[in-house]
C-alpha cells in the first residue's frame, strides 16, 4: 500500500471516530464503481465527495493495496461502492477543520517548477516553492 493511502486511511478512521463523520474525495475512472448510481457527468469531471457516517455506512473494508469496498446509502437506496486506490484523492472533515489531499494520484510525479506559479492547478499548492525560500538566521515566519 502506498504511504499516502496509509495516511488517508489512518486519518479517515481518526476523524470518523472523533467526529462521527468523514468525507472522501474520489476521482472518476473505470476502476471505481459507485453501484448502479455511477457518476454524473459533472462528477466525472470534478470528482465525487462521499460521506461516511453511522447513517450512511456501518462497515468499510480497505484491502492491502488501499482499495476501498463498502455499501453506502444514497438517500433511501444502498449502493455497492468500490474505490480503486489511485482514485482516492483525499479525506476531509469540515467539523474537524482537517483535510489531506494527495498530490500524486494517478500521475507521475513532476518537478514542482512545472506547477509553480500557474493558476490552473486548482487547489493544489506546491510546498516545495515555499521551502526553497531561505530564512535568515533568527528570522522565522509564523
Amino acid at each position: 500500500m502506498k504511504k499516502q493511502i496509509e495516511y488517508l486511511q489512518r486519518l479517515f478512521y481518526d476523524i470518523w471516530n472523533d467526529f462521527g463523520s468523514v468525507y472522501l474525495l474520489v476521482r472518476y475512472s473505470g476502476s471505481t464503481v459507485i453501484g448502479k448510481r455511477g457518476f454524473t457527468e459533472e462528477e466525472k469531471k470534478q470528482g465525487l465527495v462521499l460521506v461516511f457516517n453511522n447513517k450512511t455506512n456501518a462497515k468499510i473494508d480497505w484491502d492491502s493495496e488501499g482499495n476501498v469496498s463498502c455499501i453506502l446509502a444514497f438517500g433511501a437506496r444502498r449502493e455497492d461502492v468500490y474505490i480503486h486506490h489511485d482514485d482516492l484523492l483525499g479525506v476531509f472533515s469540515p467539523e474537524a477543520g482537517v483535510q489531506l489531499v494527495r498530490s500524486d494520484a494517478g500521475k507521475e510525479p513532476q518537478p514542482a517548477e512545472d506547477d509553480a506559479g500557474h493558476g490552473d492547478t486548482g487547489q493544489v499548492v506546491s510546498l516545495s516553492t515555499y521551502r526553497k525560500k531561505g530564512t535568515k538566521k533568527g528570522e522565522h515566519h509564523g
